[in-house]
């Protein structure tokens, strides 16, 4: 396995980072690229459920699936998506810290056979691409609580 983590601080509760995190339709507010993020079922999201996701890569559409392995509000929230036989997996650590919260984020990256020797490529793209996740995440969710404050 290979990938890589970051840590952010959020000022708000892990409740409240959690519901944004657990809740595929708002990804397309703070993700770069994501342009649609759908559940697949029309069920409450649990472990095992599917997440449909479209973004932009290179000026072109790109749909994959995402499904939700860990389910554990407020703590943590893991899913994963496999393509091209390399299996990429976002886990999602919330402590509270200060007033607000402490999240760490972990790409867990696999693959079997040759593919295993494109895992450091994949890494250090999916690193360039997604790098940004938490500090986007940290004003989407800083400013819902602003504007829930002001309304």
């Amino acid at each position: 396995m290979i990938g890589f983590q970051f840590t952010e601080h959020i000022d708000r509760p892990p409740l409240d980072v959690f519901a944004v995190l657990a809740d595929p339709t708002r990804s397309v507010d703070y993700v770069e690229g994501v342009v649609r993020s759908v559940k697949v079922a029309d069920e409450p999201l649990a472990e095992g459920s599917m997440i449909e996701e479209t973004r932009l890569v290179k000026g072109k559409e790109s749909t994959g699936r995402l499904r939700i392995v860990t389910l554990d509000p407020p703590s943590t929230f893991a899913i994963t998506s496999a393509a091209e036989g390399i299996t990429a997996t976002y886990r999602y650590r919330l402590h509270p810290e200060a007033a607000g919260t402490r999240i760490e984020w972990t790409c867990e990256l696999e693959a079997t056979g040759l593919r295993r020797v494109m895992l450091p490529l994949v890494a250090a793209i999916s690193k360039k691409e997604d790098g940004d996740h938490l500090v986007r995440l940290k004003a989407y969710v800083e400013s819902q609580h602003r504007a829930g404050a002001a309304s």
